[in-house]
């Protein structure tokens, strides 16, 4: 056992500094390479592509990819970001990818205000209120559209609203950032043209037809999924939230949601465009 410490004593001491060869490494040098610049941007005939609004088919356009809209970095504009476009501005199908659609400044009368679903450098991906397809052509192309634009051809706004529509307990959820209101509404899509499942925006109150059963409409961004065309006059399929004087409730509309005048009345003129009605 002594003979046994005394190896172990040995062999941990300190013999004194290494007198081993010194090795010197010399520094490596690696060439930086240059973050090339982003591609120029050919010039866009804007009157040559179909526009992106309720009536034209524009094909091409790309999903959301399961991105929601995008809160804002200014908070003060509004939880939710939206672009305000301010001039008729290219769409593409990608960053510096494929021009495919222009989006006009004005959609149907009412300044264009879009949900921003990404934002990277000096582009927007924003959600559009158009379809790519019709339902008879391919269903999953018809909603959820969107398409990336020029930040520079837009202003930051933004959209404390939120609403949401529960189809079983037929509830529109309206929350307006500071108070949440759950009330009835009196229809939704019938089995055959249901309301679309599907994040859709408001594009604006409007429509004002004094002398019809829906003199106000609050345009949505969706169209029925079953139904290419419903209205003929103006070869779309859109979606609405509208009064009705029919007494009936329930699932019966072609995807519409009709609402009482008193529902309306905290809609109409204060819900800003821009802002996602979910569906569930």
């Amino acid at each position: 056992m002594a003979l046994l410490g005394a190896l172990l004593l040995g062999g941990c001491a300190d013999d004194g500094p290494a007198t081993g060869p010194v090795v010197v490494r010399a520094p490596v040098e690696s060439a930086k390479v240059a973050v090339p610049p982003p591609p120029d941007l050919a010039p866009v005939d804007l009157t040559a592509l179909p526009v992106a609004e309720p009536r034209v088919l524009v094909p091409g356009l790309p999903g959301t990819d399961g991105l929601e809209q995008r809160r804002n970095d200014d908070p003060s504009l509004g939880t939710w970001q939206t672009a305000t476009v301010v001039r008729d501005t290219a769409g593409y199908d990608a960053m510096y990818g494929t021009a495919v659609t222009t989006v006009p400044a004005v959609t149907l009368d009412v300044p264009t205000v879009l949900p921003v679903i990404e934002q990277r450098g000096g582009w927007l991906r924003v959600l559009v209120a158009t379809r790519s397809a019709l339902p008879s052509q391919d269903v999953a192309q018809v909603n959820g559209r969107s398409v990336w634009i020029r930040a520079q051809d837009t202003v930051t706004t933004g959209t404390d609203w939120r609403l949401h529509l529960d189809l079983a307990a037929l509830t529109l959820t309206i929350d307006d950032g500071t108070t949440s209101t759950t009330v009835p509404v009196k229809a939704v899509g019938a089995p055959r043209s249901p309301t679309p499942a599907v994040p859709q925006f408001v594009v604006g109150s409007q429509w004002e037809q004094p002398g019809t059963y829906t003199p106000r409409v609050l345009l949505l961004s969706s169209q029925s999924e079953t139904i290419d065309v419903y209205d003929k006059a103006t070869g779309t399929s859109a979606t609405a939230i509208h009064t009705s004087p029919f007494a009936q409730t329930g699932a019966i509309s072609n995807g519409c949601i009709r609402v009482t005048d008193e529902v309306l009345d905290m809609l109409w003129g204060k819900v800003p465009a821009g802002t996602v009605l979910t569906v569930a």
